[in-house]
């Protein structure tokens, strides 16, 4: 599960807050067209204002904003009283000024919304996973883990939105701080079927600086052309240039073909030519001339030839390289790791469980300090003169303390990590019913004052 906004909700500032949903939505919701862009910037401010809205009402989640922004028949109504609910100034403003755009402007802002992406959020199950995080990006850099964001082929252009909000959050996340002595994991990110995923700005402007965050990005594509129709020539070729390394599988596409050859570059050869002229003495006119004159390494109709087993790797200031393809199912090496996987799937181990419910117990920790009981508007504190904010729990201070890896750990077992998430389940049912009843009791001291 992952939800983006739980590390919005968290910060301190409201002001910031409004900033982070800003870029958050400019990064993921994608008009097919620019020439609608005006509109979709009047979508992007109510998707700010739905959001500061749902941080006040202690439901940071992107369904919540979904469900803020849709609700009601009237919408010029629902949004007048959308803005005497929210105490946000800003907010508010934004509110009062969609309450007073006439309906087929306000129609048209909301529309193109809900296309650019944020309708995939009426999805009940695209809901539930995003309601909260079992980890969390700011700690990527402190411990070696993967996130794997598998997606089934004919679902990648339907959830291209959520994809796209996932890495941009990622890479948001990396570039928020240089490094500190407590990070110090590199990370590596691959972007497979990249054409597919729509346009990503925040790849093109982090492509270039993100190496001094001590991560990298790996793009895949299957054609050249197929980037050009989404970021254009120019942008695909600063794309291409800020790579530092770039292979080149067996290519069909007559572009790819030529851009393959031209990024392999040139060699010299020896040209000789000969002549004789025809006359009683067959020794006499001859002649032979020799040159050098320029070609292509690998020229296009080679190219085009090329083995399925062959690569091209193209690195910055050296030497192409021309190489066979590693099959994981066919090399010594890798092999055996492969025929040492059992089961289904490669369940995680003890320790990958361990961390796993760290991530979920800091996410829930999240959400109790989010679960303040609002103040009234003159700031006073509760009837005990004391917030009412959460408490960190003593047993997840232990289990924070306790090293996952000093103990050995047992084999992977498909049965114990279905009986571990069970536990896990019944836990943070119990926890929230918990969190629910402590919110009520809050509510009631409120409105006894």
């Amino acid at each position: 599960r992952y939800n983006p906004l739980l590390r919005i909700a968290s910060l301190e500032n409201v002001d910031r807050q409004q900033m982070e949903l800003q870029l958050l939505a400019s990064l993921f919701l994608q008009a097919d067209s620019d020439r609608v862009q005006g509109l979709l910037d009047g979508g992007i401010d109510l998707f700010v204002a739905a959001g500061l809205l749902a941080f006040e009402r202690k439901r940071p989640t992107l369904g919540e904003i979904y469900r803020i922004t849709a609700s009601g028949g009237d919408k010029q109504k629902e949004y007048r009283r959308r803005a005497d609910e929210v105490f946000n100034p800003a907010a508010k403003l934004i509110f009062m000024r969609m309450a007073s755009t006439n309906n087929d402007t306000l129609t048209s802002y909301l529309s193109l919304l809900m296309t650019s992406g944020l309708k995939q959020w009426s999805n009940p199950a695209i809901d539930r996973a995003t309601e909260t995080s079992d980890f969390d990006f700011r700690d990527i850099r402190k411990a070696p883990f993967s996130v794997y964001l598998v997606v089934e082929p004919l679902m990648v252009k339907p959830l291209a939105p959520l994809i796209r909000l996932f890495f941009s959050d990622l890479l948001a996340s990396l570039q928020d701080h240089e490094p500190g002595k407590d990070e110090p994991w590199p990370v590596m990110i691959m972007l497979d079927e990249f054409n597919r995923l729509g346009k990503m700005p925040i790849v093109m402007d982090s492509i270039e600086t993100l190496r001094s965050y001590r991560a990298n990005l790996a793009i895949v594509t299957q054609t050249i052309p197929a980037l050009d129709e989404i970021y254009g020539e120019n942008a695909r070729r600063a794309l291409q240039g800020n790579a530092g390394i770039k292979l080149y599988l067996t290519p069909s596409d007559e572009k790819t073909i030529e851009e393959l050859s031209k990024a392999v570059g040139k060699t010299t050869k020896r040209v000789v030519t000969r002549s004789r002229s025809v006359g009683r003495n067959p020794f006499a006119g001859r002649s032979m001339s020799e040159r050098t004159e320029e070609t292509a390494l690998l020229p296009e109709d080679e190219a085009r030839r090329m083995d399925l087993g062959d690569i091209v790797m193209v690195v910055d200031a050296q030497m192409p390289v021309r190489a066979k393809r590693i099959k994981y199912y066919d090399d010594r090496f890798f092999k055996a790791i492969y025929d040492k996987q059992t089961g289904d799937l490669p369940y995680p181990s003890a320790g990958d469980q361990m961390r796993g419910l760290q991530g979920q117990l800091r996410a829930l920790e999240a959400k109790v300090g989010a679960l303040d009981v609002p103040k009234a508007r003159s700031g006073e504190l509760g009837a005990q003169g004391k917030s009412r904010g959460g408490k960190r729990r003593d047993e997840i201070d232990a289990m924070e303390a306790r090293d996952p890896d000093a103990a050995t750990e047992p084999e992977p077992d498909a049965d114990a990590y279905k009986e571990g998430n069970a536990r896990l389940d019944r836990f943070l049912e119990s926890a929230g019913q918990s969190l629910r009843i402590d919110r009520g009791e809050g509510d009631i001291a409120a409105m006894e004052r």
